[in-house]
């Protein structure tokens, strides 16, 4: 019976052993894969604010290579970066894996970068800006209070390419309008969803575009982009709508 007691108590003992190896190769195996979980939304983040931050300067005309140069110098971003990215859909996506400190940080870094230079910026790359700050769920409101903090312009082209200060209105002023006018603006349904709303200012404004009409005419270049800030007004007021 001792015989019998001892091996059975070896036996339980073996198998104790067993079942705490198997529990702590599981709880280590946890453990790096949640330090893997919290690495790879870090590295895309980066990666994600890298590319957003080269495309803002790559729209005022920085050329792709001095641009990356002086993303990694200045705002200290040495993550891959990739060209040719839609901005909001980009902005989107850093807004799904960084906290609201991190992507007001990357707002303002992009206010930065553009705020450097003496002239007023390329009304593309305000427009950039734009779609930055909507993307990562701010309203035009926290640009506006960047661009006074910073102190930049940018180029109005409605308004022979005078900056802001010049009638002492801002481009995208806020005027209380009713929601079925900015609809029939971007020419969607009253009542339509937040989805349709961004589908349509994407469509027309890649129609109306400045950048589309660097060759033609003054007339032409003007009329563009005063359907372009028209459509862009109606387009951040029916999101702030959607944010009530």
């Amino acid at each position: 019976m001792e015989i019998v007691a001892i091996v059975f108590m070896l036996g339980a003992g073996g198998a104790l052993a067993t079942f705490v190896f198997v529990a702590m190769s599981i709880a280590r195996r946890e453990r790096e894969h949640a330090v893997q979980r919290e690495a790879a939304p870090a590295a895309s983040r980066d990666a994600i604010g890298a590319s957003l931050l080269v495309h803002v300067l790559v729209c005022g005309r920085v050329s792709a290579d001095e641009a990356l140069r002086q993303v990694r110098r200045r705002a200290g971003l040495a993550a891959p970066v990739t060209t040719g990215i839609d901005v909001t859909s980009w902005s989107e996506s850093y807004a799904r894996v960084a906290s609201v400190a991190q992507r007001a940080t990357l707002l303002e870094t992009a206010v930065q970068l553009v705020a450097s230079t003496s002239t007023p910026i390329p009304l593309r790359q305000y427009a950039a800006l734009l779609d930055l700050s909507f993307g990562l769920g701010f309203q035009t409101d926290a640009l506006a209070k960047l661009r006074e903090q910073y102190g930049f312009e940018y180029v109005d082209h409605a308004k022979d390419a005078r900056p802001r200060g010049a009638d002492h209105k801002p481009l995208f002023e806020r005027a209380p309008r009713a929601r079925g006018e900015l609809f029939a603006v971007l020419g969607v349904a009253d009542g339509a969803t937040r989805a349709e709303v961004v589908a349509a200012y994407r469509k027309l404004v890649a129609q109306h575009h400045p950048d589309r009409f660097h060759g033609a005419a003054a007339s032409e270049r003007s009329a563009a982009a005063a359907r372009f800030i028209e459509l862009t007004k109606a387009y951040e007021e029916l999101l702030a709508f959607f944010r009530d």
